[in-house]
This record gives structure tokens, sequence and C-alpha cells, in this order.
């Protein structure tokens, strides 16, 4: 018998996450994020529910482009995997920036994702004006 190396679920939720989201699959994101989901990002600063999250990336998709590469995934403690990535992002209006810097703590549950923490290079990003405010 040939030994095969089997993936934890944090890092097999965090890969389907990253793979519906590549293909701006809103509605498959949701099937990885669990009811009681969590996002935090560094542009907002506050905890946004799953219906916050989503009702945002609805209106972010409209005017931003961002394509994540060069993602390492390194599982961590208590079902939490830290990625580590670079953004192009372009935003409508607002112009365009190459490999900003992204790091995303993912909290899992089974194969569903509890809870996201997403920080990035502030100062790298273009304007953004769709983000909720307080």
């Amino acid at each position: 018998m040939t030994g095969t190396a089997t993936k934890p679920d944090s890092i097999i939720a965090v890969e389907r996450w990253n793979g519906f989201w590549g293909a701006r699959d809103l509605e498959g994101m949701k099937t990885v994020a669990a009811d009681d989901f969590i996002q935090w990002h560094a542009t907002v600063r506050k905890n946004l529910t799953k219906d916050e999250e989503f009702d945002m990336l609805v209106e972010a998709l409209k005017v931003m482009q961002i394509q994540f590469k060069d993602i390492r995934l390194t599982p961590m403690s208590n079902d939490t995997v830290l990625q580590q990535c670079l953004g192009d992002i372009t935003i409508a209006g607002a112009g365009s920036r190459n490999d900003v810097p992204f790091a995303m703590v993912f909290h899992t549950r089974g194969q569903q994702i509890t809870r996201c923490d997403e920080y990035m290079d502030g100062m790298s990003l273009p304007p953004i004006d769709f983000t909720p405010k307080d």
C-alpha cells in the first residue's frame, strides 16, 4: 500500500474558497462560508457578517478587478490557515496597482470557513469608494 498525503479540511476549505473567488462565483463562496461567517478587512476595520460581506462583494465587483497570485497556504493550529499572496488590483476610475501584498488568516470548521481576517498593504491600494462606512 502506498501512502498518500491527505490535505487537512482547513486547506481544502481555503482552496475551494480561492477557486470560487477566482471564478467570481459568489454563490460557490457562500457554500464554503459557514452561516456564522465573519469577514474582517483592513480597509473596513469592522466585522462583517456573511450577508454584509457578500453584499459588499457584489458592489466591489462592479468596479474592481483583483487577481490573487503567488498564493502560499500554511496550516496553523486550531484549524487556522495563513494565506500569503500578491494581488493585482484595478478599480474603475481610480487606477491599478500590481503586486500588492496580502495576508489572510482563515479560521475553519470542517471544510467551511468561519472567519477571514484580511490584511493588505493599504498604501499600495488605489482609492476604494465602495467599502461600508460606520
